[in-house]
């Protein structure tokens, strides 16, 4: 498992920090780890995932 940081997720899927937690508050998003206090850490493949089934329902959608 890949794990980044909010800021890397959020470079890599060209998105803003609170789009990458908006996202969050969706409960089919998957959820992050907290090593430490200040420490959040993502799951790329769970995101990336996530993220195109999203998109394949928009699409499908239209």
């Amino acid at each position: 498992m890949q794990y980044k940081r909010t800021c890397e997720v959020c470079k890599i899927f060209s998105i803003s920090r609170t789009t990458l937690y908006r996202y969050a508050k969706d409960p089919y998003f998957p959820k992050p780890i907290k090593p430490t206090k200040r420490v959040t850490l993502w799951n790329i493949k769970e995101v990336e995932e996530y993220l195109k089934a999203r998109t394949q329902k928009a699409e499908s959608a239209n």
